[in-house]
């Protein structure tokens, strides 16, 4: 028989298939099924418990504490303010945080896992982005008009396009990844061909925030490959970037519609104006809001179960022909927990963002500064922790790509 310790050893080798079902349950759960991606919570959770023993070493980095911050001061905040019903608000979700990376330094994939991942998460964003333009095919006029008002391209992720743009970008920055890695020519160029598709789609999808990051992503890698010495290829991707703004708006009809949408939608809420139906008017006056609640309380804040009860009120004094479906969080991460937590809420989320700028592997690794740095620039215009996919979709990349380099994976 079998001693103890060696069943325990063949044990968790089998438990490995348990991370694996996890993380299918989150990949297809963020594509079609909130519920799906519930069932990945729990397995990756279960996980991280049989092998909590193997991640001890993480409580000993900095910028661990800065996930259990921005996770905890939400929930501490909701036990205070709303007793035993705190479980109805957004500080229990935000667990997840600290979920993530503890499961990915428990898990530890080694190459070959990281490849299969990266490969996986490829094709399901190949998929996700020749469902959206099926449908831009068979319906590409009424979607053109469309784009002439606030309406976008249809995506998976329960329509989320924001989250979907910034998924397609990541799975184009693991495709670099994978280029770099892969001896095969043939796959080399299949690679190539799947990012400039992607890029494609990206300025046909025209969603801001997407591009905002595609572009920024882009320029990280530009000055990380002129670092390389290899400037005959910074001088041929330079123009090609410059350019690609300019080409879409002539060639891509929903880019053009787009933007001409938006310079519309500008000339009103630049001058205090609001019409009903102006997207980008909604997420500029929430910041309008969200700053005045921050003069209201800038030390303490109004607590984060209460931050959008506070809004509301805010929208019904300043701009009462705003229809109620349009009260909206301040949109801005940093924003909300400054509103929400006060002078500890801002702390907490500027050390998350600067604590891995001080920490050389990390601040050294192209892979994880190219996720890194459009994250948390985004977080100025962005919600990406009040939400379960936007949550996930952070968090996991985040500790995706914190694991890649501290695992020196980046030649």
């Amino acid at each position: 028989m079998l001693a103890f310790s060696d069943k325990i050893h063949t044990f968790k080798t089998y438990t490995y298939l348990l991370a694996w079902a996890g993380i299918a349950c989150l990949l297809v759960g963020f594509l079609h099924n909130r519920v799906v991606a519930n069932c990945g919570f729990l397995l990756i959770g279960i996980f991280f418990i049989i092998h909590v023993s193997q991640m001890k070493h993480l409580l000993r980095h900095p910028w661990i504490w800065t996930f259990i911050a921005l996770a905890l001061l939400p929930l501490v905040s909701d036990i205070l303010l709303e007793g035993t019903l705190f479980f109805e608000h957004r500080g229990v979700m935000k667990l997840l945080l600290i979920l993530f990376p503890f499961f990915m330094f428990s898990w530890r994939p080694d190459r070959k896992q990281i490849q299969i991942f990266h490969y996986i998460f490829i094709g399901l964003m190949l998929y996700s982005s020749i469902f959206s333009l099926i449908i831009y095919y068979i319906n590409y006029e009424q979607i053109n008009a469309d784009y002439q008002v606030s309406k976008v391209l249809k995506v998976l992720a329960m329509g989320d396009h924001i989250r979907i743009s910034w998924a397609v970008v990541i799975s184009c920055l693991v495709a670099c990844f994978e280029y770099n890695k892969t001896k095969l020519t043939w796959l080399k160029v299949l690679l190539v061909f799947y990012i400039l598709c992607q890029v494609v789609y990206l300025h046909i999808l025209t969603s801001k925030m997407g591009l905002i990051i595609l572009y920024i992503t882009l320029f990280i890698m530009i000055i990380s490959i002129a670092a390389r010495k290899a400037r005959r290829w910074t001088l041929l991707l330079i123009p090609i970037i410059v350019l690609l703004p300019y080409l879409s708006f002539k060639f891509i009809p929903s880019f053009e519609h787009r933007i001409r949408y938006m310079k519309y939608d500008w000339d009103f809420y630049s001058e205090g104006r609001y019409i009903n139906g102006l997207s980008d008017a909604v997420r500029y006056f929430s910041l309008i809001g969200g700053k005045d609640l921050i003069k209201e309380a800038p030390i303490y804040g109004h607590g984060f179960s209460r931050l959008q009860s506070k809004i509301d009120n805010w929208y019904a004094s300043n701009l009462p022909d705003m229809g109620k479906d349009s009260y909206f969080l301040p949109s801005s991460e940093i924003v909300i927990y400054w509103a929400s937590g006060g002078l500890l809420g801002l702390l907490v989320f500027l050390a998350h963002m600067l604590v891995p700028l001080f920490i050389a592997k990390l601040r050294r690794n192209i892979w994880f500064i190219a996720f890194f740095i459009p994250a948390i620039l985004s977080f100025g215009i962005e919600t990406h922790l009040e939400g379960l996919l936007p949550l996930w979709l952070y968090g996991w990349f985040c500790s995706w790509f914190w694991w890649i380099a501290e695992g020196d994976l980046q030649n």
